[in-house]
């Protein structure tokens, strides 16, 4: 028989393993309990770190957009005020977030634009900013000018006169008559380009776009015969366009009665969809002119044994040639509504996202 002695050691020694088993079950629960731990903040760390880069990627692409958006409002503003410059000169606020953008002047037809975007629009959380590379498609001096031609100015004769400043990329070979400056500047060589779908807009809206037909000009609404403006006219503040889809000829013989044509002619042919198109533009006889013209190609007026009058100015992309009894008169008021009309092109040269390598050159 178990003495009480042994039967205490034994409850004793059972109590102990029981004891024992218990706390290795507890450091095993403790050692899950400290992986799971483990493992969970692991997780929950990866979560909250990519959704913060989520959250990153879609800020930084909001402020990319609102960049881009400066870049666009740049080239608007840009295009009605060519010589606008410095810090801070355009800015908005999106839905997302806000854009300001800076223009530095490179030369006197280059600008740098840099656009920030940046996300949200109160605390700036997230920042990009693009540079972008411009030429400004009217230069300095564009509107100041009775003759402004890239190319070569011949006044022959001793019967024409020109009161204003004539501006060349090539040469002239006479100065004789002219009541104003000559400068020769090769820097206006290719002339500069409007933006032709803005002016062919203006002109669609005035009923005066004509276009080439069986080597005549005839309007593009009616198909009748060229009936031009008989002058330069407003409406709401906006000068008449006319818009010619080819070569402009107008001849009046010495024996017909004095013809006055006006508006801003615009001699643009298809340019809008070939850059190198040059139409011209020869007036002949009896003609006057009230406006301006502006040819890509050649110009030449032949005053003949009559009178050919121009009262605005001259641009041409390739020659201006003037002989007989012609007059060429600087009308600054005509000069200033085409100015107005912010219809100068900007012609991005080049782009480019410092954050990521995409150049466009």
């Amino acid at each position: 028989m178990m003495t009480t002695a042994t039967m205490t050691t034994m409850m004793v020694t059972a109590t102990k393993t029981m004891m024992n088993k218990k706390g290795a079950v507890l450091i095993y629960v403790f050692l899950v309990i400290a992986v799971l731990t483990v493992l969970g903040g692991a997780m929950l760390s990866k979560a909250v770190s990519e959704r913060s880069l989520a959250q990153k990627y879609v800020d930084s692409t909001q402020a990319f957009w609102a960049a881009e958006a400066g870049v666009n409002r740049a080239f608007k503003e840009l295009s009605a005020d060519s010589e606008a410059s410095g810090e801070g000169l355009w800015s908005d606020t999106l839905n997302a977030g806000r854009y300001s953008v800076d223009v530095e002047v490179v030369d006197s037809n280059t600008v740098k634009i840099t656009s920030r975007g940046f996300v949200p629009a109160d605390s700036s959380r997230v920042e990009r900013f693009l540079e972008v590379t411009a030429d400004i498609g009217i230069p300095p001096d564009f509107f100041d000018n009775a003759i402004y031609c890239a190319g070569d100015v011949r006044l022959n004769g001793n019967t024409y006169e020109v009161e204003g400043n004539v501006r060349y990329g090539g040469e002239i070979n006479d100065t004789e008559h002219i009541e104003g400056t000559t400068t020769e500047d090769s820097t206006i060589n290719p002339l500069a380009m409007f933006n032709f779908s803005r002016l062919l807009e203006i002109s669609e809206g005035q009923d005066n776009v004509y276009v080439e037909e069986n080597n005549q000009l005839v309007k593009e609404s009616t198909g009748e015969e060229a009936a031009f403006p008989g002058s330069f006219w407003y409406a709401e503040g906006v000068p008449n366009v006319v818009y010619i889809k080819g070569d402009l000829s107008v001849n009046k013989s010495d024996t017909e009665e004095n013809t006055t044509i006006g508006g801003f002619f615009v001699v643009a042919g298809d340019i809008i969809n070939d850059s190198d198109a040059e139409e011209d533009a020869a007036l002949n006889g009896n003609v006057s002119i009230d406006g301006l013209i502006y040819a890509r190609g050649e110009v030449n007026l032949n005053g003949g044994a009559g009178n050919l009058n121009i009262d605005g100015g001259i641009w041409g992309g390739e020659e201006v040639d003037l002989n007989g009894n012609t007059a060429v008169a600087y009308n600054q008021s005509y000069m200033d509504a085409v100015d107005d009309l912010g219809a100068g092109n900007v012609e991005m040269t080049n782009w480019k996202d410092p954050l990521n390598p995409y150049i466009l050159e």
